[in-house]
């Protein structure tokens, strides 16, 4: 296979990209924008070893699923991968990549325990809560701006359709207040400003603004105070960020300017402070439709001993409280455990303790002081759990796990370790982010 060959191209499955996948001579061919069941005329882009890139060059045959992107930046922007493909059928698409994994990451076999159909959104727009977006100069104004797909190049966007509509409003107006003070940003000799994050809570709409800097000088200080002035948030704060080899969009300090300290967003009954740097999940409402899950393959009476691994902010552990009848929450990040420990004061939970530390280090302390535990949640990162915590989970004796992932093939990767000592009873999918490939999973595991 050469580049720029032409040739029609069957898609059998997706992507975790988003991508449609199909078959030359037994070489998986990925191709953007193109759906399982399609037949495509493509154009090869880039050839390695074990896979191959191209391009749609005509749709011999479309899917039933196909729709039209409401987005006018669809094609240039990739956040949003899979705006092309049916909600509804892209939930589909979702339990499949679960299973995909399974088949590809492990010696299980998927038909050998139920996978639920996905949780999908009703809406699947305007759902995310929080948006951080570059700001750079155009055409002699300041404006937000995307990441263009596969590139290192920015462009100008006047609003983002899976973002909630108060945070566009916020930023626009923001952008509009920057012009009129001529606030220097990106493409700019001496600029500082760099990014801007907007935090809306979905059920309270109390707003955050934080200006991210490279320092924090006279220009940005007047900036930061005239958007208190003008009220366009209820909270504004300024992070300075002056190291440009970091991908991290934060630096280490961040400065309160005005209004309220923290905001306020709730999860069902319970109430969490969100500030600049606190990572919250982005779908507040599909939010509390996986803490029901999780909840839900806890089976939890009262009477359960509840290890919430990979706590943050300690929102789960909050959730299960009130079911359990001690939660113990263990996070590496400080600054979540502080805020963990604040939002079980404005609960007002009190069967609630919180440890800072490396869970595979800790669980095992714990067990040492004859802690045991009747359930244990594990919410990790894209990584996964590691071997290392599963060496000290399979040594815990812990008779329930629920697993919470957002990485079909990290959490198979960890299955398969598991399964040793555990069985799947089932994997339920959830939509968190859609119009993107992603998907998160609930599994509930009991010890054999």
């Amino acid at each position: 296979m050469d580049e720029k060959q032409s040739f029609i191209l069957d898609i059998k499955r997706l992507g975790i990209n988003g991508e449609g996948i199909g078959f030359y001579n037994k070489l998986a061919v990925f191709v953007k924008d193109a759906i399982p069941g399609e037949g495509v005329n493509i154009e090869i882009t880039k050839t390695m070893p074990k896979m191959a890139f191209g391009k749609v060059i005509e749709y011999k045959k479309t899917s039933k699923s196909r729709v039209t992107p409401v987005c006018p930046y669809f094609s240039q922007c990739g956040a949003c991968q899979t705006m092309h493909i049916d909600n509804v059928k892209m939930g589909e698409f979702k339990r499949e990549a679960i299973i995909e994994a399974i088949r590809r990451y492990t010696k299980l076999n998927p038909q050998s325990f139920e996978i639920k159909p996905t949780i999908t959104q009703e809406n699947p727009f305007n759902y995310r809560n929080k948006s951080t977006l570059v700001v750079r100069r155009n055409m002699g104004k300041n404006a937000v701006s995307m990441i263009e797909e596969g590139t290192n190049k920015s462009f100008a966007i006047d609003s983002c359709m899976v973002q909630d509509e108060k945070i566009n409003e916020i930023n626009q107006k923001v952008i509009e207040l920057s012009n009129e003070l001529d606030i220097k940003s990106f493409g700019c000799e001496d600029y500082s400003w760099r990014y801007l994050v907007t935090r809306v809570a979905k059920n309270t709409r109390e707003s955050l603004i934080c200006l991210v800097v490279k320092e924090f000088d006279h220009e940005i200080q007047e900036f930061a105070k005239s958007i208190v002035a003008r009220k366009l948030a209820d909270s504004v704060y300024v992070n300075v960020n002056d190291d440009f080899k970091t991908h991290e969009i934060f630096g280490e300090k961040t400065i309160f300017i005005g209004g309220k300290k923290s905001i306020i967003e709730t999860i069902g009954r319970y109430k969490f402070n969100i500030y600049p740097t606190t990572f919250f999940q982005l779908n507040t409402a599909q939010t509390e439709v996986l803490y029901e899950q999780v909840k839900k393959a806890a089976k939890l009476s009262h009477k359960e001993v509840v290890l919430d691994a990979y706590c943050g902010v300690g929102t789960i552990a909050s959730y299960l409280a009130n079911v359990s009848k001690e939660v113990v929450g263990i996070e590496y990040n400080k600054e979540a455990i502080t805020a963990a420990i604040e939002n079980q004061k404005l609960n007002k939970i009190k069967n609630i303790s919180f440890s800072q530390g490396n869970t595979a280090k800790l669980l095992p302390e714990l067990l040492a002081k004859d802690l045991t535990f009747d359930v244990a949640v594990f919410d990790p990162p894209r990584t996964g759990l590691g071997e290392e915590l599963i060496d000290s989970i399979l040594k815990a004796n812990i008779k329930r796990i629920v697993y919470v992932s957002c990485n079909p093939s990290t959490l198979a990767k960890d299955l398969n370790i598991l399964t040793n000592d555990y069985k799947i009873r089932y994997i339920q999918p959830v939509d968190m982010f859609p119009q993107t490939a992603k998907v998160e999973a609930v599994v509930l595991m009991e010890r054999k």
